[in-house]
């Protein structure tokens, strides 16, 4: 299998149709969260002006989201994992965005099925990706760098697709170190950093597809 790790603050065209989206912290921990706990489907938005305008239009949809780590006022919930853990959204609508990792979709999504990955929905993600010919993991990063938590977890990632023995557990130790984490816990995440690093939490993978995200079946 042909494997690489691509950046999505940099680039505008990516190696392979099929594509991994990592934001480790937090939206691709919040997304497969939302989907447990039984939200329908997820409509990611890269502005808060376009989310409002479909809560407007649609206002039994509820609205997630943040801007630089934090609510937005206004919005149902805040981009948190840790908040959202043991919420019940049985058959609704979710409007979603993030500063960044509904930005860096939003680039991926032309000319190929992108796939939400961490480390809550590992083992699904893998069982989904296994069988492909080619698969470019992007990392969405930070605005301003590298987001040592997107790059680790893309590595896990590309090197079991390649058939190389890894351990998911050393991966989730090396991010609990690593300057993400410490910046969840200068912000006050501290629970964002647990409810992220569970191992398999999520047991289905999960697409994005014809402007919405939802279970992969």
């Amino acid at each position: 299998m042909n494997v690489v790790i691509e950046d999505g603050r940099r680039l505008d065209k990516f190696s392979h149709r099929t594509r991994v989206l990592v934001d480790i912290y937090r939206a691709t921990s919040t997304i497969p969260i939302l989907l447990r706990n039984g939200a329908r489907e997820i409509i990611p938005t890269e502005t808060l002006a376009e989310a409002r305008l479909i809560k407007r239009d649609r206002p039994d949809c509820v609205i997630v989201g943040e801007r630089f780590g934090f609510k937005v006022p206004g919005f149902d919930y805040g981009n948190s994992p840790s908040q959202l853990l043991n919420l019940d959204f049985t058959g609704k609508v979710v409007i979603f965005t993030s500063t960044n990792g509904t930005k860096v979709l939003k680039k991926i999504v032309e000319g190929g099925e992108v796939f939400i990955g961490s480390f809550i929905n590992a083992d699904a993600t893998y069982e989904a990706l296994k069988g492909k010919e080619s698969v470019s993991i992007v990392t969405s990063n930070r605005p301003d760098g590298r987001a040592e938590e997107d790059y680790l977890f893309a590595e896990y990632l590309m090197k079991r697709l390649r058939g190389d023995e890894v351990s998911l557990t050393e991966y989730v130790r090396l991010v609990k170190k690593s300057s993400g984490s410490r910046w969840l816990k200068v912000m006050g995440f501290w629970g964002d950093i647990s409810a992220s690093l569970t191992p398999n939490l999520v047991d289905f993978p999960v697409i994005y597809r014809d402007g919405k995200i939802i279970r992969f079946q």
